[in-house]
């Protein structure tokens, strides 16, 4: 259940006694992204030999990948143990919190424990009504990227969505944002209004991406900041999107830098190099005979461009592929199906396990024309597909991403 609002949370914080205000942090928004740029902030901070805490959603396999300290998930003790008393609490005071407000409330409580220096923390929803933004003044706000989707909540125009993932901007924290050129002059009169200092990628922030090497798969990129270049720069996450996240990313860890914390860029450097995001183009290399697989989360129209352009520019895209699909009621599975049916020589369509998934009989008419093959769970449309010689695209949500990697035996 979603109930967007800040007085439920705001009033948990106040009876827990402010954990939130133990640690500084960094707030992630965006449509699509915003783990990717998590994931590498969270990196450089540990590179930095920072006490780091990272909160994101969904999860992959294990819901405790969602609150993690120095890059470990919070053990299963204190998951229960802090879900039971936050459950107490909103039953005793009738706060009526929603699972993801729960979920917020004991990230910070953990984070508060484990003496959390920096916490990197992805924006469940929007921005503005979201329960991350009862963070007090961050250190750095980030927004990712602003696309269609949840526009049930959100709107269905980008100029809503982007008023409401804006609603992390806060006066005296310095903004990085990835926006389309026609919403950054009505972003600009916002900032000005409300004192925010905001860099715009392809304005203040520059990314060039200086090549792939997919053996590796590691990719290049350099960076011009104001006042500030990073050339060479070395990330394992693939795909040209990935190089316009590391570049928000290292706009962000520049801020902190300037703000006092001890992130030298060699620490950047190293933290950008070990960062890793599983489900996002994840390539799980083929052994005894089994094929390469490729996973990823990719669940809007956005996310899906992003995802064919890396593949068709890949080694993988070159040759036959068989693509395994699932996704939620509320996705455009049409344009999805448009968008990644021209390499997919066979079909697997999945049930995702949650009542919120598109059936598979559904799915089928938008791949008319195509070997499309209905399979009753996800671990067997994985299963069936891998038992192929062709690569397997794993795409369509994350929550069948962790399907996947179940079936193949990889931890996130």
């Amino acid at each position: 259940m979603i109930r967007l609002g800040l007085d439920r949370v705001r009033r948990a914080l106040a009876f827990l006694g402010h954990p939130e205000e133990a640690f500084g942090s960094v707030l992630v928004a965006g449509t699509n992204g915003k783990g990717s740029v998590s994931a590498l902030v969270e990196s450089a901070a540990r590179a930095a030999d920072l006490r780091t805490g990272l909160f994101t959603s969904p999860h992959l396999v294990d819901v405790r990948e969602r609150v993690r300290v120095g890059g470990v998930k919070i053990p299963l003790k204190d998951w229960r143990r802090l879900s039971l008393e936050i459950e107490d609490l909103s039953r005793r005071r009738r706060l009526a919190l929603t699972e993801f407000e729960r979920q917020t409330l004991l990230a910070f409580a953990w984070f508060a424990a484990c003496r959390v220096d920096l916490a990197v923390v992805e924006v469940g929803l929007g921005g503005r009504l979201d329960a991350a933004n009862t963070l007090p003044l961050p250190e750095v706000g980030v927004i990712a990227s602003i696309g269609h989707d949840h526009k049930e909540w959100l709107g269905s125009a980008l100029h809503d969505v982007y008023f409401e993932k804006r609603g992390i901007a806060r006066s005296g924290a310095p903004l990085v944002q990835s926006v389309p050129p026609a919403l950054r002059r009505e972003g600009d009169r916002d900032y000005l209004k409300r004192d925010v200092s905001a860099w715009t990628l392809g304005r203040e922030i520059q990314a060039h991406h200086r090549g792939t090497n997919w053996a590796r798969r590691r990719q290049r990129l350099d960076v011009s900041l104001p006042g500030a270049d990073y050339r060479g720069l070395e990330i394992g996450l693939l795909g040209g999107h990935q190089v316009q996240n590391a570049a928000l990313a290292l706009a962000a860890c520049h801020h902190l830098r300037r703000r006092g914390w001890p992130l030298t860029e060699a620490a950047i450097r190293d933290g950008f190099a070990s960062a890793a995001w599983p489900g996002r183009f994840q390539v799980v290399p083929g052994v005894r005979g089994r094929p390469d697989a490729i996973l990823d989360g990719a669940h809007n129209l956005e996310a899906v461009r992003a995802l064919s352009t890396a593949y068709r520019a890949s080694p993988w895209g070159r040759g036959p592929t068989t693509l395994v699909f699932g996704c939620l009621k509320d996705k455009n599975a049409a344009a999805m199906a448009q968008i990644l049916g021209p390499f997919a020589a066979r079909v697997f369509l999945a049930p995702l396990p949650t009542p919120r998934a598109r059936s598979t009989s559904e799915l089928r008419r938008f791949w008319r024309g195509r070997d499309v093959r209905e399979e009753p769970s996800a671990a067997e449309a994985v299963a069936r597909a891998l038992a192929g010689r062709e690569t397997v695209l794993v795409a369509g949500s994350l929550y069948l991403v962790g399907e996947a990697m179940k079936v193949l035996g990889v931890k996130p």
